[in-house]
C-alpha cells in the first residue's frame, strides 16, 4: 500500500542489498557510512510488506537501529540512493495527493516526468 502524495522509488540494480543480521553485516554497513557519509538500513517487521527504513550516519546510529531488530531478520541496506528515474535501473513516481493533484515535493532532487 502506498499513501497519497508519496514519492516512491523502485530500484532494479544492486544499490540496495539484502542480508541476514550478522556482525559482518554491521561492519559492511559501517564501511558504507565511512565511504559515503550515510547509509539506509531497513527491515520488514511482522508479516507486512513495508520496509521500515532509517538513515544512519554513524556506528552508534547503526547499533541503535540494530538493537530494535529481532534476530534473525533480513536487513535491506546500502548507500542512501538518489531518486533516479532512468526507466531501467530505477523508477521514481510521485503519487497524487488525496485530492487527485500531483504536487512537487520540496525534497525532490530531480525532474518529475
Amino acid at each position: 500500500m502506498l499513501s497519497s502524495g508519496s514519492v516512491v522509488s523502485f530500484y532494479f540494480d544492486d544499490r540496495i542489498r539484502m542480508s541476514p543480521t550478522s556482525p559482518q553485516l554491521s561492519a559492511e554497513i559501517e564501511k558504507i557510512i565511512e565511504v559515503t557519509g550515510d547509509a539506509v538500513v531497513g527491515v520488514v517487521r511482522g508479516a507486512g510488506v513495508e520496509i521500515e527504513a532509517e538513515i544512519v550516519v554513524s556506528g552508534d546510529d547503526l547499533a541503535e537501529f540494530m538493537s530494535t531488530v529481532p534476530s534473525p531478520s533480513l536487513i535491506f541496506y546500502g548507500a542512501f540512493p538518489g531518486r533516479d528515474n532512468d526507466g531501467t535501473r530505477a523508477v521514481t513516481v510521485t503519487l497524487p495527493d488525496a485530492d487527485g493533484i500531483v504536487r512537487s515535493h520540496r525534497h525532490w532532487s530531480g525532474s518529475e516526468t
